[in-house]
């Protein structure tokens, strides 16, 4: 599989710590959620972030693949 970017919204803004568990992704804050971008490049590594996503409690508004640039 080739490498695709995604981009994940959550609900809520993440703390340093949190925000270091995702450490291949680029976090942002905007008011009343956190954006992440990041290229993945297999099926597994994005069940992986989204896995990580519920344990760590965080409500995913959005998930969607971003477009080959």
């Amino acid at each position: 599989m080739d490498p695709a970017r995604y981009e994940v919204r959550l609900n809520g803004r993440l703390s340093e710590r949190a925000r270091s568990a995702f450490c291949r992704m680029d976090v942002r804050s905007v008011p009343a959620q956190t954006i992440m971008f990041g290229e993945l490049s297999e099926p597994a590594e994005l069940h992986d972030l989204l896995a990580l996503c519920n344990a760590m409690g965080l409500q995913v508004v959005s998930l969607q693949r971003l477009p080959d640039c």
